[in-house]
């Protein structure tokens, strides 16, 4: 009888073992709304964020403000709220975009604005001053350029474009259209507009 006794002991432990091991599991679990990456609250917050990047020499290459950013370590993504984002170049006008959001990648090399997103470019070297306006716009500020995946309006003094995407290269400073483009010349009062 003690021989079966001695069988039932080991068996018994590590139904005790198991069961303590399912307990803390169970206790150390995030509570509902959270998630095991800590995502739920971010790790640091700054108010009036802005940030300035220049080349090698010290010459501003480009602005990045907000009216507050949140930083999450886990993930290591940045989200900002009422972004600014200012394209500085000494050899061409200045580009400037807004959002009402923006994320930034954890290597710093794309911003992304959503919602409402407006960007001008002030006018300069012959140039008049240009507006576009789409719901997306994804920013390669050290590449300087602009991307829009979606529908995109584009106007100046004697242009009104619209096209399905859009990418815009600061350095050459051309806009290139895709999709189902519109277009809309005013000169004066004369007015012709043509679907490409």
């Amino acid at each position: 009888m003690t021989a079966r006794g001695s069988l039932w002991l080991p068996l018994l432990v590590l139904l005790l073992l198991a069961a303590l091991s399912f307990w803390i599991e169970r206790s150390v679990q995030t509570l509902p709304g959270g998630n095991a990456t800590g995502e739920t609250d971010p790790e640091g917050i700054m108010e009036n964020f802005d940030a300035l990047r220049t080349d090698q020499t010290g010459r501003p290459q480009y602005r990045l403000s907000a009216k507050k950013l949140r930083h999450y370590t886990g993930s290591k993504r940045t989200e900002l709220e009422s972004p600014h984002f200012v394209l500085l170049e000494p050899d061409s006008s200045e580009i400037s975009a807004t959002s009402r959001l923006a994320t930034v990648s954890p290597d710093g090399n794309e911003v992304d604005l959503r919602g409402d997103v407006k960007i001008l470019r002030a006018a300069g070297a012959g140039q008049p001053a240009l507006t576009m306006q789409t719901a997306r716009l994804i920013v390669f500020p050290e590449r300087k350029l602009l991307r829009s995946p979606g529908a995109v309006d584009v106007r100046d003094a004697t242009l009104h474009l619209r096209a399905g995407a859009m990418e815009y290269n600061a350095v050459q400073r051309l806009i290139k259209l895709t999709g189902r483009v519109q277009a809309r010349y005013i000169s004066g009062r004369n007015e012709r507009h043509e679907n490409m």
